[in-house]
């Protein structure tokens, strides 16, 4: 019984050291403890017995192992339950368990066989609990295991019934046989438990590997262990044993990364609490270039450590970010860096204390170019001039970067020059380099620069006072006939001096009338029929010189010269409007108003009366403003226009898409004419653009509003206009901005025949 009880005690010990394999399989922890608990209770009740005579101490043996056996039992049932994931009461097993070993207890001071007896009862029922618990399963080791516990019932009902107290020989034998087998097969059933996990466990592992859309690879000395698909795919390998047969640090890394993936591998492989996230360029087998963001730790693989990298292909969003990057800080239509470079370069290298040379560049007369090449032209031009400048500072000794500020402004940046004789001999070398003509489409071009040069720390000391004094510079150097250039003079106020000519300038020619309209027409959409003209002023110097509206309205409305030339923009068009109604030609003519005369309070009722000393039909003579002049003066233009508009006038919203106007305005202004800014028209008829001008015009047919599109220079625009919902066209396709004749010759023609394309119109 001792030799039993020990080899009892040794298989449950056995379960205990299986479990603490598998912490998670709690129900091997109770088996083991059961079977440890039964050795016990066996030495303890039938092994010492023969050796304790009748006594006290007998008794004291009696109890002890009564307990054993019956907290054997319990944990017995509880891991048979937990196997097999039955519902399990701790509080009513255990408590009636307890109330069995005092019924034995009871029992066996008023007769000891009666208490042997009860016992084995109780053992026996507890052993068939835990055969129904186990049930009959398709699992060879689960059904032997029910079979055990019957058996095991079997012997412990046996016992009483061969001996008093349960001392026959085969009972022992038996009881021997069976709990060894039990708890063989418990140590089996465990086993198999755990090595079907941990079969599992591997294969919901490497089906995660495998699904996986991170790609994931194990490394050591850098060569390739394991890699699952997505890693493949990420680097172009179409198996993991081609893969194999690369060197990873010398075909994938690239040269200037390998210090920095050999530190960190060394590194991983030395600490295995290791996690390193990291991010970088790698190359595929064929050469493409990746961006890849990825987190190595450490994983024994075979035994030893090895690198475990988790790799995420974050290509695309790196290169949406250098998009994003290169539109902040470069210029898109010659691939320059813009201003926002050009400032933070400046002021890295003004901080810096770096001397250096800032040319500020701008072409002469372009508007001219654009006015009669088309913007098209313009933009081939401007790229091909950035890249003259580019390539001519290239060849220069000095480092040298060149940027594009805007529209037809240049910035040439030399570090390292500080006087002014080194400077304007560069100047001169790159006006000289410009002057060749350049060749655009069988055309030849001979540009005009305007450059002004700045010296740091001579002219400033920061980035904005050198780009003043540059610009300032360069707006001398317009002054200068042909290309040329001139260098800051830190003595002289060039912005006050400019504005002072600039008004001079202005005052004469609105007194000498220098000023003269030319008009450009607008048909309707479908019939392409002449509908009407819009006036336009152009400034012509007596010297030949002509000067941009973008120029010098600005200027006048600075100074306020604007109401005067205003007025005599108003008085030009009303002559020629008279002009035209005695020859009986009648369309009507859109002027341009500024913001600055609605600020006159009796600006309508001045205009009402001018009209009505010519005698001309209010109709005839329509007002324009601009989206930006009626949101920032929208009281006062509300209450003009609506005095207009009462008086038989109409009245347009010019340059409409280009500021921040509300339905509810458009709705409160009094007009008729919703124009449309060309910058709406030029991207037609792309399907965005399609989009937003058809929504437009149903806007405008809510609100019973004629719609004109501006800048119409294509005939894929105007047949988008007309399809979606415009009802005038005005642009080059149509007609340019014509002289009073040739604006009388049309509008002659136009009461005979107006067809789709005349030679007249252009």
């Amino acid at each position: 019984m001792l030799l039993s009880s020990f080899l009892e005690l040794m298989l449950g010990v056995t379960l205990m050291a299986l479990w603490r394999l598998n912490p998670r399989h709690e129900h091997v922890r109770l088996w083991g403890r059961s079977a440890v608990l039964l050795g016990m209770g066996l030495a303890l009740g039938v092994g010492l017995a023969p050796v304790v005579g009748p006594g006290p101490w007998l008794d004291l043996l009696a109890g002890l192992a009564a307990a054993a056996v019956m907290s054997s039992l319990y944990l017995l049932m509880k891991g048979s339950a937990l196997y097999r994931r039955r519902p399990w009461s701790g509080r009513f097993w255990g408590s009636l368990l307890i109330a069995m070993s005092l019924a034995i207890a009871a029992l066996a001071l008023q007769h000891k066989p009666w208490g042997v007896a009860f016992a084995g009862a109780v053992l026996c029922l507890g052993n068939l609990r835990c055969a129904v618990w186990i049930g009959w399963t398709p699992r060879l080791a689960e059904r032997v295991m029910a079979l055990l516990f019957v058996a095991s019932a079997a012997v412990h009902a046996s016992g009483p019934l061969l001996h008093p107290l349960s001392q026959s020989a085969f009972t022992h034998a038996s009881g021997l046989i069976v709990q060894t087998l039990l708890c063989l097969t418990l140590i089996i059933v465990a086993a198999a438990g755990a090595q079907r996990e941990a079969s599992d466990q591997a294969l919901r592992f490497t089906r995660l590997a495998e699904h996986s859309l991170q790609g994931l690879a194990v490394m050591r000395e850098h060569r390739l262990l394991y890699a699952n698909p997505a890693a493949l795919q990420m680097f172009g390998f179409p198996s993991l044993a081609q893969a194999q047969h690369s060197d990873v640090l010398q075909e994938l890394v690239l040269p200037e990364q390998a210090e920095a993936s050999q530190s960190r591998h060394a590194r991983v492989l030395a600490d295995p609490e290791a996690r390193i996230e990291w991010e970088g360029p790698r190359l595929t087998q064929d050469g493409r270039l990746l961006y890849l963001r990825g987190l190595s730790s450490q994983l024994v693989w075979d035994g030893a450590p090895a690198e475990l990298i988790v790799m995420l292909d974050d290509t695309a969003r790196h290169e949406a970010l250098e998009a994003l990057r290169r539109q902040a800080l470069f210029d898109e239509l010659t691939g320059l860096p813009n201003r926002n470079h050009a400032v933070e370069t400046l002021g890295r290298l003004t901080a810096a204390g770096t001397p250096l040379l800032l040319l500020s560049a701008d072409v002469d007369r372009f508007q001219l170019i654009n006015e009669t090449l088309g913007p098209e032209f313009g933009d081939r031009l401007l790229h091909a001039l950035g890249q003259r400048l580019l390539e001519h500072m290239q060849q220069y000794g000095q480092p040298a970067s060149v940027s594009r500020l805007g529209e037809d402004q240049f910035l040439v940046l030399v570090e390292g020059l500080e006087l002014a004789e080194q400077a304007e001999s560069l100047a001169h070398r790159l006006l000289e380099a410009i002057r060749q003509p350049l060749r655009l489409d069988e055309q030849e071009l001979t540009v005009h620069l305007s450059v002004g040069l700045a010296l740091s720390p001579r002219d400033g000391c920061d980035a904005a006072t050198l780009l003043r004094a540059a610009e300032s510079a360069m707006h001398r150097a317009k002054q200068i006939p042909g290309s040329a250039h001139a260098l800051f003079d830190p003595t002289l106020d060039r912005r006050a001096s400019s504005m002072l000519q600039a008004e001079q300038l202005l005052n004469k020619a609105v007194r000498e009338r220098e000023f003269q309209l030319v008009y450009q027409p607008k048909f309707r959409c479908g019939s392409r029929r002449l509908s009407g003209f819009e006036a336009l002023v152009r400034w012509q110097r007596p010297d030949g010189q002509r000067i941009s509206p973008a120029d010098f309205i600005p200027a006048a409305e600075r100074t306020g010269q604007i109401l005067q030339l205003g007025e005599l923009i108003i008085d030009i068009a009303l002559q020629q409007l008279q002009r035209w109604h005695a020859q009986g030609q009648v369309l009507p003519v859109a002027i341009n108003v500024s913001p600055v005369q609605f600020t006159q309070p009796r600006f309508a009722e001045h205009l009402l009366e001018r009209l009505a000393q010519t005698g001309l039909p209010r109709g005839l003579l329509e007002i324009e403003i601009t989206e930006s002049a009626a949101m920032t003066q929208l009281d006062e233009v509300l209450r003009q226009l609506e005095q207009l508009g009462a008086a038989g006038v109409p009245c347009a919203m010019d340059d409409f898409g280009t500021g921040q106007s509300s339905l509810t305005m458009l709705r409160k202004l009094p007009i008729r004419t919703l124009k449309l800014d060309r910058s709406m028209v030029e991207p037609l008829p792309r399907p965005e653009a399609a989009a937003i001008v058809e929504a437009t015009c149903a806007l405008g047919r809510s609100l019973n509003l004629e719609i004109v599109a501006e800048g119409v220079e294509t005939e894929e625009q105007a047949d988008a206009l007309e399809r979606l919902g415009a009802t005038h066209l005005q642009g080059y396709l149509l007609g340019r901005p014509l002289e009073p004749a040739a604006a009388t010759t049309l509008l002659q023609a136009s009461g005979k025949d107006s067809p789709r394309h005349s030679p007249a119109l252009h």
